[in-house]
């Protein structure tokens, strides 16, 4: 199957990948995606060698086949259970933060807020990917889009924490010195069973990216000012070294396909 798919055209191809996407993002069962998709590409080729295009398996409208398709799967409840788990690991991404600055003190506020935040980003991101993956922009709108939706969870976050200063709601979480390094080893422990859950190493990585060079200064004797220049100088090199070796070893893997 892997050889076949280095015969389709571009434009199969992205619809392929656009179709995955998009009933990915409308909660269909990974297994029926999967067949489907490759029983829809087997078409596709077979299809480019009598010469014809995308549009003779599909129609002119990719959107009205992805919303026929997805229509007739049916909803994998087990997909649920994302959110949860999602809540979870920003949860671990705040929890560590704060036992490595001030220490955990939550108010009411940041309680119900943190968790409501993460919900609606998710439920919101499903929609754009649906929206993007059977929609097709300008490169300029795209760029704008990825801008918009990469800024979002920061927007979002930085307006609960400036509501909670404006709104002084009664702190119902505050942690002494043993709590907070109990705090923080908790939160190590979700990064890593997130980590075996996904199997991936990406919710080890990043945190460690984040809050290593920031724990590791916050022991020195440095002035506060100094220690807030090093840890986003150190940040920001980290993040360069991380993303081009991240590019450099994707450039090699589609070399080697």
């Amino acid at each position: 199957m892997s050889a076949l798919k280095h015969t389709l055209t571009a434009e199969s191809q992205d619809f392929l990948d656009n179709l995955r996407l998009y009933l990915f993002s409308s909660g269909k069962k990974d297994e029926e995606v999967k067949e489907i998709v490759e029983e829809l590409e087997d078409h596709l080729i077979e299809a480019e060698k009598r010469g014809k295009s995308v549009s003779h398996i599909i129609g002119y409208s990719p959107k009205a086949y992805m919303e026929q398709l997805s229509n007739e799967m049916s909803f994998d409840f087990k997909w649920l259970s994302y959110l949860p788990i999602i809540v979870l690991g920003v949860f671990a991404y705040i929890l560590l933060g704060d036992t490595i600055r001030e220490g955990v003190q939550f108010t009411l506020l940041q309680v119900i807020g943190y968790p409501a935040v993460c919900i609606i980003l998710v439920l919101f991101y499903l929609k754009m990917f649906k929206f993007l993956a059977s929609t097709k922009l300008s490169k300029t709108k795209t760029i704008i889009t990825t801008i918009i939706l990469g800024s979002l969870p920061i927007l979002f976050f930085l307006g609960l924490l400036f509501a909670n200063d404006a709104y002084k709601t009664p702190v119902v979480i505050k942690l002494g010195a043993t709590g907070n390094s109990i705090a923080a080893l908790l939160a190590i422990a979700i990064f890593i069973g997130i980590a075996l859950w996904s199997k991936t190493w990406f919710t080890i990585v990043i945190p460690t990216i984040l809050f290593l060079p920031e724990f590791l200064i916050s022991l020195t004797s440095f002035e506060k000012e100094t220690k807030a220049i090093l840890t986003i100088s150190v940040l920001f090199v980290t993040l360069i070294v991380y993303n081009v070796y991240t590019f450099k070893k994707a450039k090699k893997r589609a070399e080697f396909r």
